[in-house]
């Protein structure tokens, strides 16, 4: 076998070692540079920015554009604000909110108890009305009430009238009173038939005592009031029971207000009632309910409540506008809660109401199907799907 010499041995040592040193540069260099690049990649991916819009806040995007649901443009979202974990929960920046006006409010049984605030007039009072007839006939000579809305008193004279019925029968008195003494049954029938003409005791007593027959006779009110309707002109010729004018006392009104339907259950007699009318500013009048009308109408699908008004110095005057407030009777429902009918969407059959979560770093609120009540004014009644305490969108749901 053929001895390797010393110098053999070394050329080959220096010969791996520089081999093994160009391995290490070459491979060692190369994954060194790997590690950088990947920790510098990973830098740049944790510090890129998300965007997001201030009216969705559930839209985050790698990249600046616009809001995919408003087309607002988008703005650097907080990296480390997190979205919902609820899927079926809307959240909002407190920006958002602000833009959006949108408002809240704590339901509770409390607000159970609600006025209804109603619309109407003031009208006379039909019991007041009362007609002024001819209480003979003949021809309208002249007359003393000439136009609607004259006052008229009780006694007054309105109008004069000739009649030759009146004639005869005066001429009928004259004759029986010369012989009242032998046939007084026939005198006291004479009286007696211009008793029923209503000519007063004092008119019968004149004739018989000028002995003249009067062509002419005068009409006297036997009621009080303003005219509301004049029936007869002069010249008209009237029979027994005519009616001359019509009168109403405005010392008493009522107070007509719409209810409609669904609010009447709220109504009941004896409810204090609030109003005031344009002709009084600035000043409140009270009465209460005496009257709620059985039917329905037809054509406003409203109710008439009425109400009795003392028409002190005849201030308020028939046909003027009112704006009412009735305070209703206790109207818990059971869960003894009412939300304003803003705060109410409808999807179909459901209403809906948005309920915020107490629990939600950012304002965060969830959908929630209620079962509605009685409407009462401007509320709605929850018989079932919320509870008091809870907050909800009462403005700016939809």
């Amino acid at each position: 076998m053929k001895t390797i010499d010393k110098k053999t041995l070394v050329i080959a040592a220096g010969t791996l070692l520089v081999g093994l040193l160009a391995g290490w540069f070459i491979f060692g260099g190369q994954k060194s540079n790997q590690i950088d690049e990947h920790q510098h990649v990973k830098t740049e991916v944790a510090t890129e920015t998300i965007w997001t819009c201030s009216m969705h806040p559930q839209i985050r995007l790698p990249e600046a554009g616009d809001c995919p649901i408003c087309g607002m443009d988008l703005i650097p979202g907080d990296q480390e604000a997190t979205g919902s974990s609820n899927p079926q929960a809307f959240q909002m920046t407190p920006e958002a909110l602000a833009l959006a006006q949108v408002q809240t409010l704590v339901v509770g049984g409390a607000q159970a108890k609600k006025e209804l605030i109603l619309s109407g007039k003031l009208q006379a009072d039909e019991r007041e009305n009362a007609s002024l007839t001819a209480k003979f006939p003949g021809r309208i000579e002249k007359l003393f009430v000439t136009f609607t809305g004259e006052q008229v008193k009780a006694g007054q004279r309105i109008a004069t009238v000739y009649s030759p019925e009146l004639l005869t029968a005066q001429k009928e008195l004259l004759e029986s009173a010369k012989t009242k003494a032998t046939f007084p049954q026939l005198y006291q029938a004479s009286k007696e038939k211009l008793s029923l003409w209503k000519l007063s005791a004092t008119q019968i007593a004149e004739i018989e005592r000028s002995g003249q027959v009067k062509e002419r006779m005068d009409i006297f009110a036997d009621q009080s009031g303003v005219v509301l309707q004049k029936n007869v002109s002069v010249g008209d010729y009237v029979s027994m029971g005519s009616v001359l004018f019509t009168v109403t006392n405005l010392n008493n009104l009522w107070l007509l207000l719409d209810v409609y339907e669904t609010d009447l259950p709220f109504v009941a007699l004896g409810d204090e009632i609030q109003f005031t009318v344009a002709g009084k500013p600035g000043e409140t009048l009270s009465t209460k309910v005496t009257f709620v009308d059985p039917l329905i109408n037809a054509n406003t699908r409203a109710a008439s409540v009425r109400a009795e008004i003392r028409n002190v110095g005849n201030t308020l005057k028939p046909e003027m506008f009112v704006t009412a407030r009735i305070q209703t009777r206790n109207t818990a429902s059971s869960t003894g809660v009412m939300v304003p009918r803003t705060a109410v969407l409808w999807s179909g059959k459901r209403s809906i109401v948005y309920v915020k979560v107490p629990t939600a770093a950012l304002p965060e609120f969830v959908m929630r199907e209620v079962t509605l009540g009685n409407r009462l004014g401007e509320n709605y009644q929850i018989t079932a799907g919320l509870q008091a305490g809870e907050e909800i969108v009462s403005y700016g749901a939809f």
